[in-house]
């Protein structure tokens, strides 16, 4: 098989991913779908034996499909199942990973949910948690899911990352402006 680009193997990911969204939906077993390939994905993730089965070339795929039927099938829905099927057929065993990825951010997209990043120098306080939520909820209309990160690096400050979107509050970033406000022999807006 032809190798294929980064961009190319997204594409084919994001196919797959949306037919087994339709399937799930279609089925009512979305949610069962959802924790199936998660819990495929984190296999596939962790365990070197089961990813160096899963993708040899070695192991005719009829043969590579009998075992994981034989093994786990009665753990995974019908969906699942199908679409291991379908990708040990097709020789797309290694989009594994990035069709779960494809798949969580289409039914994300599917619940209205949107993921927000926030990096700050110490874990925020609830309050301060729960006023960024509200913020973004408010002018997003999504539901938000608020992951946090402490960098001990940051002076102070927040930094906020929605979608492809940053805001950097961080004092790091406001002290490098006003260095170069300073090396250009003026004071940036508002430190004057």
């Amino acid at each position: 098989m032809a190798a294929v680009s980064q961009s190319g193997s997204n594409r084919v990911a994001r196919v797959y991913a949306q037919a087994l969204m339709d399937i799930g939906e279609k089925t009512g077993s979305l949610s069962r779908v959802y924790d199936d390939l998660m819990t495929m994905a984190k296999i596939y993730g962790e365990d070197r034996e089961f990813r160096a089965f899963f993708t040899s070339p070695r192991i005719e795929g009829d043969l590579k499909f009998r075992i994981l039927s034989e093994s786990i099938g009665d753990k995974l829905c019908k969906p699942m199942l199908g679409l291991l099927h379908v990708m040990i057929q097709k020789g797309r065993e290694p989009l594994l990973d990035n069709i779960a990825g494809q798949f969580e951010r289409l039914k994300d997209i599917a619940e209205g949910k949107l993921h927000v990043y926030v990096t700050t120098a110490r874990a925020l306080p609830d309050r301060q948690r729960a006023e960024i939520q509200s913020i973004v909820a408010k002018k997003s209309g999504k539901v938000v899911e608020l992951h946090e990160r402490v960098d001990g690096s940051l002076i102070g400050g927040t930094i906020v990352r929605v979608g492809d979107s940053v805001i950097d509050g961080s004092l790091r970033r406001r002290l490098v402006a006003l260095r170069k406000g300073l090396a250009k022999g003026r004071a940036p807006a508002g430190q004057e």
